[in-house]
Order: C-alpha cells, then structure tokens, then sequence
C-alpha cells in the first residue's frame, strides 16, 4: 500500500514538476488567462482540485474580484465552488462556475473534481482530477478603433468552447499543508484560428504551502504560494495571517513583481463567514490601477457524525 503511494505521489510530483517554469516555453510574457485570487488559501479548491472534500463536511464560497480599478477593461472576476466528502469521506467531490472579464475578452467556465484520499501518517494524502468545459469570448464592439473602416469594426463577436484537464495532489494534517496543482495540462484551443501559443490554453501552476501556530486563542498562519503560467516567470506570495479568538483574521501578504495585499476575514458562525482583500501594488500598473478588491462569502454545513480533520484556520 505504502509502495504504491509512494509511486504514485512521486508520479504526481514528476507531472508538476514538468509544468515547472524551467523547460521550452517559459520565461517570457504571457497574459492572464484564468482568474486570481488574493484569499486563495481560503478557497484552495480553485487552484487544486486535490482539495475538494479536505474541509471534511459541505463547503462552499462565492467570490467577487474587481482588480485595478482604475483601469478601464480590467478583470472582474465572479466564482461560486462548492466541495465536500462523499463515500465514507475517501472520496472528494467539488464543483465550480467561473466568470471572468477582461476589456473585450470573457471566460466563463463550468468544473467538476474528483479527489481521492488516504490516510498517511498524522494526516491525509490527496490525488485530485478535475475536468470542465470553458467559453472564451471576444467582443469586436468594445474595442477603440483608430481606423474606423476597420472590417473588425462591425460589432462581431467569436467564441471558442473548449475542455480543460487539471491534476494536483495535497497533503494535510491539523496544522500543516503542502501541494500542487496543475491546470490546462491539454493546451486547449481558445480562438477558432491560429496554431500559435498565444491562441491555447497557457498551464498554470500553483503550489501553497502552510503551517499553523497556536498560542492561546491566538493562530498564526504564515503561508506560501509559488505560481505562475506557461510563458511567464514564476510569482511567490508570502502571507502572513493571523486568526483572534476563532473569530476575525488579519494578514498581510508580499507579491513578488507587485506589491502588497491586506485581508480580513469574520466568522459570523459556525456556518457562513467573510472576508474582504484589497491589493495594492507598487509596480507600474499596480500604482496605476490604484487598488484590486476581492469579497468572499462562505458557507460550511456539519455532515451528520462529521469532524473537521483540522481547525478552520487552515
């Protein structure tokens, strides 16, 4: 059993690692393609599908992001996930509704995961798929054209269906978690023509790591995020939060090539809480931009007999 966890995890290492921005392709300049979160370590379902059912009961979150906003056609994010154990909680189950709008581009996503997990020393070790169909679309109209007999100038719209491929794996105990997930691993097509890399999918990466302290009613959560996209260097997030009597969470976080981020969250009850981050950055666009802010509401709910394996702080 333990040969073939073994096997199996450094598989799922070998598959990451490949994405890892140190072959062909990487290095250069590559737009957003998917959307960002600033509470990810909130919300880990939307970067790795290994997470679906590690919050042990039914787990959902509704995120708003409105970055730079002081930039006209900057991205606006919607996203509602939804997770939770299912088959003697061996089994993950999680499921998402993305939308995403950047100027006169637009993705709108539907993603279903699956995560399998086994019990490895003081915690759980967890290998996830997920599978799900995007729209991306391109609105001719919202573009400002200096040529105004331009033929594109005609109010046309394209739109380009195409599926998505993501794998990831994630190992948690009470006070500690470690994974990695890997989106668009099948390159998919999002324009109707073109063969460049510019016109498919661009893998995205993400691999957080966390470790909680507890020192009376007092949590510290110091936690890490290495991410990046096929075509860009690699970022890093270090974030810094601290949870008060069970109740509000403070902290702060440093984006390499960007800035800085400040979030809150409150514990209404032991079912819904929110939180609220704000961005601000200190590179050109982020100081142009003047600020990126991000809401989360979530929603928990106790499965019958059901424990959470960790605190809510992770």
């Amino acid at each position: 059993m333990m040969r073939g966890l073994k096997y199996l995890l450094f598989i799922s290492i070998a598959v990451v690692m490949r994405s890892l921005p140190f072959g062909e392709g990487w290095g250069g300049v590559h737009a957003q393609q998917d959307a960002q979160y600033s509470q990810y370590m909130f919300n880990q379902l939307a970067i790795n599908p290994a997470f679906a059912g590690s919050r042990e009961r039914i787990s959902s979150a509704l995120v708003y992001r409105n970055q730079w906003t002081a930039v006209a056609g900057a991205p606006r994010t919607a996203s509602f996930s939804f997770q939770m154990p299912v088959q003697k909680k061996k089994i993950g189950a999680g499921a998402e509704i993305v939308s995403d709008h950047i100027g006169p581009k637009s993705l709108n996503a539907i993603l279903l995961s699956y995560a399998y997990r086994v019990p490895v020393g003081k915690g759980k070790l967890s290998f996830g798929l997920r599978m799900g169909l995007f729209n991306y679309a391109f609105d001719w109209a919202k573009m400002d054209y200096k040529d105004k007999s331009d033929l594109y100038n005609v109010g046309a719209r394209d739109s380009k269906f195409t599926g998505t491929g993501d794998f990831g794996f994630y190992y948690y105990t009470r006070t500690f978690y470690w994974g990695a997930g890997v989106t668009h691993l099948n390159r998919g097509k999002i324009v109707a023509m073109g063969n460049d890399t510019a016109s498919k999918q661009a893998i995205h990466f993400f691999m957080p790591v966390g470790k909680a302290f507890q020192a009376g009613n007092t949590v510290i959560n110091p936690t890490i995020l290495v991410k990046g996209t096929s075509g860009s260097t690699a970022e890093i997030d270090l974030n810094l939060n601290v949870l008060l009597k069970e109740k509000v969470w403070v902290g702060v976080s440093a984006r390499s090539g960007y800035g800085f981020v400040f979030l809150t969250q409150y514990q209404i009850n032991d079912h819904f809480k929110a939180g609220y981050s704000y961005d601000y950055g200190i590179n050109k666009i982020g100081v142009a931009g003047k600020g990126s802010h991000e809401i989360m509401l979530g929603y928990d709910l106790n499965m019958r007999g059901g424990k959470m394996v960790m605190p809510r702080y992770l």
